[in-house]
Parts: C-alpha cells; sequence; structure tokens
C-alpha cells in the first residue's frame, strides 16, 4: 500500500499511540490483587497476546519510519536540498530567527540612572534595524521552507 509522507508521520503516531494504551492497560491489568479466602477475579489480559501485537505494532512502525528516512534522505525539494537537509536547514533557520529576535528588541540608545544617581548610557553595537529587517527576511524564508517541506511531505508516497 502507497501513502505519502505526511500520512505515513500520522501512521506513525497512531501506532505509538496504541502501543502506549496497550502498555497501560497492561500495567493495570498485569497483577491481581486478593484477600485471602477470596478467589481472585479473572481478568481479561494474556501476557503473549500483548507482547505480540506490540512486536507487530513495532515492526509496522518501524518499516514506515524506514521508509519516510529513505524518502527523507532522497526527495529533493525544487532548491535542490533533500527533505531531510531541508529539516535540518530549518532548525538552523529558527535558531538563527530566534538570536534575532533578541537582538532586534533593543534600542540603539539607552540611558539610565544607577543607584547612585550617576547617568549611564548604553549602546548597541551594531543596528537594531538590520537586526528587524534580517528576521523578517528570515521569516519568510522560513515560511517558504516549510511550505516546500509540507509540499513534499504530501507528494511523496512510500510503499508499507
Amino acid at each position: 500500500m502507497k501513502i505519502c509522507l505526511s500520512e505515513a508521520m500520522k501512521r506513525v503516531k497512531e501506532l505509538n499511540e496504541r502501543k502506549e494504551t496497550l502498555i497501560l492497560s497492561e500495567q493495570s491489568r498485569m497483577r491481581t490483587s486478593y484477600r485471602e479466602g477470596e478467589k481472585p477475579v479473572p481478568v481479561d489480559y494474556d501476557y503473549t497476546k500483548t507482547r505480540e501485537k506490540i512486536a507487530r505494532i513495532d515492526a509496522e512502525v518501524r518499516a514506515i519510519r524506514c521508509g519516510i528516512s529513505l524518502a527523507n534522505c532522497t526527495v529533493k525539494l525544487d532548491d535542490g536540498l533533500t527533505i531531510g537537509e531541508a529539516l535540518i536547514y530549518l532548525a538552523q533557520l529558527n535558531g538563527e530567527s530566534a538570536r534575532l529576535e533578541g537582538l532586534a528588541m533593543y534600542e540603539k540608545l539607552t540611558r539610565r540612572i544607577t543607584a547612585n544617581g550617576v547617568l549611564e548610557y548604553t549602546v548597541c553595537n551594531y543596528d537594531p534595524g538590520v537586526a528587524i529587517s534580517d528576521r523578517e527576511e528570515l521569516r519568510a524564508k522560513i515560511y517558504g521552507l516549510q511550505l516546500a517541506i509540507d509540499r513534499a511531505n504530501l507528494n511523496t508516497f512510500i510503499e508499507v
């Protein structure tokens, strides 16, 4: 069966949630307590079946993730980057954007009166206006890269 990368990622999330539900159910049903002289209440828990279900889920997740990884390493976006390279680049651009956000918030020159009444000036050793402009350009670049990745995730199919 062929599915797009977006579907594949959603399927992995769904499978991991199903596995977590099985594990939580197992934890609540794996032991039974009862008092002396009472019969234990039968519980619908089967150790072997639970292990088998989890193993099937894990196998399907591995297969899907291998398909996603292969596509990420081979499918190229319009700018020549693979999906994987674009994801790394996107993280780098987001880090740079956060740094520029911090630089953009300062005024070129500020002054304050210190605790002992002296006037103190602080000057930025860069132009905050340039940081603001660079941040806006970077946001547009990030947006475009995110769209390209989303498009590739919708238009790239893998066999599962």
